[in-house]
This record gives structure tokens, C-alpha cells and sequence, in this order.
């Protein structure tokens, strides 16, 4: 029987961890090099664990701390993210084992995951649900084709064409306001996710591609959208609505798209917003959450009614 331990990242070599980083997850170089930035290290002092077998890292649970408010009362969550196990490893338990120890580390987890992931969430009782749909909108078929797309890669530059929209590059000053707002916008909602000034630093100010971070401003709305290029393919990400997603917003953040020669478009709303069914570019997210109080469990399943592509990881997966 192989020899193996869970342990927290911190108590890793850290040139094996970022060898294991740099192999197991493909992610864009300026998330893979700032890993403590991925998982909020320091803040709550919660970290993801490592699956070592006979010394070699061979599973992985990451993290992001946050808060939450349920039933009026602020408490500590966590966010699973970037959940592995190597294939030698896989069905042997592993995986479960990994989570439960994971699932100890704070006593409410939240994910957005896959169904691969979410049957094991179900075994160890999580509860989920499909109130959220993630959208793609494409403005230009004709660059997601290989043999097109390498003739339209312009550099990325971000203009405004009209007086009605106001675009801006991420600052303090900005995040203030943006905490201001949904402090108002959050006062009377007894359950909800906490997006205070902390929160909105870590996750944008000190964000790695900061650079890539707008501010839209108009008719009240504050839109903060991720421009990025990859695969010479140019996207938008709605990071974050202070209103969530109406069709006004739709409408107005698809022109400013367009505009710019964006090819796609991607954000999450709620599922009453969007058409039933099988639509192209339009898939249910598995949103699953678990805390040992069946009555937290039960707040969060019925009142937790905003989620957005800032509170997880889905923006830079």
C-alpha cells in the first residue's frame, strides 16, 4: 500500500508545488505564477491541501476564502476550486478523501462545478441546485472557424463610440464606490454573498490582469467586464453587475462589443432570465453547497439569488 498524506500548500516544497501547478493546471502564466493571488492566501488563514503519495503530489483541493451573510448574520466560507486527483489514483477513494478533509477546513463550501465533481459532492450529502446559467453570446461566427481567425487579430484597444456609455480602468477610488453600492443595494437581504472593499481588492486591484479590467458606467449601471484575447479569439467576461443582468445591460454592454470587434461574450444569470431548453452557447451551472446547520443550508438553497462570474473562479479557469 502506497505511503500518502494530506497537507496544506504552505507545508509543500515550493519549487514541487509550482512544478505541479505549471503541469496539472493550463492555466493563462500570469494566474499559474501568482497562485497565493488565486486562492486569497493570508486572508481567513485558510489554504488549499495536497494529495501526497509516496511523496509526490498526486491531488489537489484549492480554495478561495470569503463571507457570506445568512439570515443576518455575517459568516466564513469557502469556494472549492481546482479540485485533482491523477489518474492513477482515481476510483480508489482518493477523491473523496480528499474532500472531506478539505470540507474541514471552514464549515460552509460552496462550488460551481462539473458533474463529474458534483457526484462526488452528492455522496458526501451536498446540496445543489440550477438557478444560474452561464451565457455566450458569439458577434463573430467567422473567428471562431481556424482557418478565418488568424485574419482578424487586431491589438487590443478599448474605445467608447458613444456619450451614453462612460469605460474606465479599474481604481481605488472606483472600488470604493462600487462597496458603497452594494452595501445599499444588499441592506435589506438577509442572505447574500459579501462583496466588501477586501473582496473587491483582492479580486480586481490585485488581480494579475488588472490590465484587462473596465468599468462601463450607464443609466446608474456599474458593469466591471474582462477584455482579453486567447487562441487569437477576442472575449468580454461580465464580472460584475451591480444590478445584475437585465436586457438593458445586455443590450448596451453587446453594442459596446461590437464596436470593439469582440467575439464573444460571457456572463451568468439567473435561469428565469434566460429560454428553457437546449440553446446554443447557453449551459446550466451546477452550483452545490454544504454546511453542517440544515438551516443555513436551506437559507443559502432559497434566498442566495446573485452569483456572478467575481465570486468564484470561473472568470480565469
Amino acid at each position: 500500500m502506497s505511503k500518502f498524506h494530506i497537507k496544506k500548500i504552505s507545508e509543500i516544497d515550493q519549487n514541487k508545488l509550482k512544478d505541479f501547478y505549471s503541469n496539472t493546471f493550463k492555466f493563462e502564466k500570469s494566474i499559474q505564477e501568482h497562485y497565493s493571488w488565486r486562492y486569497r492566501l493570508g486572508y481567513n488563514n485558510f489554504e488549499p491541501i495536497v494529495l501526497l503519495v509516496n511523496d509526490e503530489i498526486c491531488g489537489h483541493a484549492g480554495l478561495i476564502p470569503a463571507n457570506i451573510k445568512i439570515d443576518n448574520k455575517i459568516r466564513q466560507c469557502i469556494w472549492f476550486t481546482d479540485f485533482f486527483v491523477d489518474i492513477k489514483y482515481r476510483s480508489l477513494g482518493f477523491g473523496k478523501l480528499l474532500t472531506k478533509k478539505w470540507m474541514k477546513i471552514c464549515p460552509i463550501q460552496l462550488t460551481i462545478c462539473n458533474q463529474k465533481s458534483l457526484k462526488v459532492f452528492k455522496k458526501l450529502d451536498w446540496s445543489y441546485n440550477n438557478n444560474f446559467i452561464k451565457k455566450i453570446k458569439v458577434f463573430n461566427y467567422l473567428n471562431t472557424i481556424p482557418i478565418f481567425k488568424n485574419f482578424n487579430i487586431s491589438q487590443l484597444s478599448i474605445k467608447n463610440f458613444t456619450k451614453d456609455i462612460s469605460i474606465e480602468k479599474i481604481e481605488n477610488k472606483i472600488i470604493s464606490k462600487l462597496v458603497e453600492k452594494c452595501e445599499n443595494k444588499y441592506s435589506n437581504e438577509k442572505t447574500h454573498l459579501i462583496r466588501d472593499e477586501s473582496w473587491f481588492k483582492w479580486r480586481i486591484i490585485n488581480c494579475p490582469y488588472k490590465k484587462d479590467i473596465f468599468i462601463l458606467y450607464f443609466k446608474n449601471e456599474y458593469v466591471v467586464i474582462h477584455i482579453f484575447k486567447k487562441n487569437g479569439i477576442k472575449r468580454l467576461n461580465i464580472v460584475f453587475s451591480l444590478n445584475g443582468i437585465n436586457q438593458v445591460l445586455l443590450n448596451t454592454v453587446s453594442n459596446f462589443s461590437k464596436k470593439n470587434n469582440i467575439d464573444f461574450m460571457s456572463y451568468i444569470g439567473k435561469k428565469e432570465f434566460f429560454l428553457d431548453g437546449n440553446i446554443p452557447g447557453q449551459k446550466k451551472l451546477n452550483f452545490a453547497f454544504n454546511s453542517e446547520n440544515a438551516l443555513q443550508v436551506q437559507e443559502i438553497r432559497e434566498n442566495l439569488k446573485d452569483l456572478q462570474f467575481i465570486d468564484s473562479d470561473i472568470d480565469f479557469i
